[in-house]
């Protein structure tokens, strides 16, 4: 036995197994910001999170400090298993990739789970007529047209982008249902090696679910979905925001409002932007 597979085998044998990321996390935080306090933690996704919430908590529930810690988990799978360790904690994460039905297993699975109301955080800041009641009068008077002058510079692309959300929406199941069927384990074991006739049978379901001309008009059922619902709907619940505000609304805010580095103008309109009412279940559960 080698001398680094002694040190291991001796390791586990004093000090147990070794704790996983979500375990570790768990721990440090309860030593090292709860510590002997009774206070509870809302995870976040990431530092970004962080930022957002505390401004937003700040104007919501002034003191949120003296009972709440916002801290962020590093990602959504981290979040999840660090919910399921603490469940006296609350877990806020982006709705995203997931579909109806996958969210409706998730909050049953997780009494202690959030899921953000819109696609992202960064659909927080990406509606033309909540940016314009978080500017101050005098960033107001640079605009032509207010609202409208925001929603030209912003929708210049906007075929595009809704394409992009209807891919987004069509594609991603793909990968879970391939899995569901099987791929690519089910051809690959060494203790099951399938024979021309199963190994047809497999290709012939995944073929099933990659059909070229059902996911086309899936994707252009979707896009003809987009359309027909109203513009906040989409901008709120379909766009993928997290690409759309740094690629187009910052810059375009930057071209009517002056320059500024994005991380200050993210902060200042998590600081302005009218208190967003599909968060109040989330203040209402804190």
């Amino acid at each position: 036995m080698s001398g680094a597979v002694l040190r291991l085998v001796v390791g586990a044998l004093i000090w147990g197994p070794r704790m996983s990321k979500a375990e570790d996390k768990v721990k440090k935080i309860r030593d090292e910001i709860i510590g002997v306090t009774s206070k509870r933690v809302l995870l976040v996704e990431g530092p970004d999170d962080v930022k957002a919430f505390t401004q937003l908590l700040n104007r919501k529930r002034p003191g949120w400090e003296l009972t709440w810690a916002v801290v962020d988990a590093g990602n959504k799978k981290i979040a999840l298993e660090m919910a399921a360790l603490a469940p006296d904690w609350l877990a806020l994460v982006d709705r995203d990739e997931w579909t109806a039905d996958e969210i409706e297993i998730y909050q049953t699975e997780y009494v202690n789970l959030f899921i953000l109301p819109r696609f992202c955080l960064e659909s927080y800041l990406i509606d033309p007529a909540e940016l314009w009641l978080a500017l101050p009068p005098v960033q107001q008077a640079k605009i032509i047209d207010g609202v409208a002058g925001i929603e030209n510079a912003l929708f210049a692309n906007l075929a595009a982008w809704k394409r992009h959300a209807a891919l987004w929406q069509v594609i991603n199941p793909l990968w879970s249902g391939l899995r569901a069927l099987g791929f690519k384990d089910a051809l690959l074991r060494t203790t099951s090696i399938p024979d021309d006739n199963a190994l047809e049978r497999t290709l012939t379901k995944w073929s099933e679910l990659m059909d070229v001309k059902r996911i086309l008009d899936e994707v252009h059922d979707t896009i003809a979905n987009m359309n027909a619902q109203p513009m906040t709907s989409f901008l709120h619940g379909s766009l993928y925001a997290k690409n759309f505000y740094p690629q187009v609304v910052h810059p375009a805010l930057d071209r009517l409002l002056g320059q500024k580095p994005a991380e200050a103008r993210r902060i200042s309109l998590f600081k302005t932007l009218p208190m967003p009412e599909d968060l109040d279940p989330l203040w209402a559960r804190m």
